[in-house]
């Protein structure tokens, strides 16, 4: 699901809210018939934020990965960042990257932490074209092992890529969805 509009439209204070990450949203979100209530949001969603530089929080990138595993797995970290092009940057710190490498560890820790909800927020920020169709094929992989993904974003080819959904939302409501 693309989630699109202008600067300031609420974008991503919806995407905190449906995470469970602002503490002043109230109500309850319903997902397959069950509700989840802000704290049981934080255990089902994980959000990749526009700045990365808030989540890395470990000494190499390899840990940053391991970091977001229910059951730590070194096999399926290789193969995350393999799958992102930083295989080459596993004992790098994190914070050494280029701006389009951390967003891709950020991303690799999201398909890491096998949430039910993902929410990515300005993805492709600092990414070439090379590194945009990958993090797309990655979304579309998640997409078809039944994950739900909320994409923030205003970068139109990914939304060619990978979205099928859309919602275009101005000033915190929405002006229309679909298809």
């Amino acid at each position: 699901i693309a989630l699109i509009g202008h600067n300031g439209a609420g974008i991503s204070t919806l995407a905190r809210c449906l995470c469970g990450l602002e503490k002043h949203c109230r109500g309850i979100v319903s997902i397959a018939g069950k509700q989840y209530n802000r704290k049981r949001r934080l255990r089902y969603c994980y959000m990749v934020m526009q700045d990365v530089n808030h989540q890395l929080f470990t000494e190499s990138v390899n840990e940053e990965v391991l970091l977001s595993m229910k059951n730590p797995d070194a096999d399926q970290v290789s193969s995350t960042l393999k799958e992102l092009d930083l295989d080459a940057f596993s004992e790098r710190h994190p914070m050494s990257l280029s701006g389009g490498q951390k967003q891709r560890v950020a991303i690799g820790s999201a398909i890491a932490s096998d949430k039910e909800v993902l929410v990515f927020d300005e993805p492709t920020s600092g990414l070439d074209y090379h590194h945009m169709i990958e993090v797309a094929r990655n979304l579309i992989a998640l997409s078809k092992m039944g994950k739900t993904l909320f994409i923030i974003t205003h970068d139109p080819e990914l939304i060619a890529q990978c979205c099928n959904y859309f919602m275009f939302i101005e000033h915190g409501k929405i002006k229309w969805s679909g298809g």
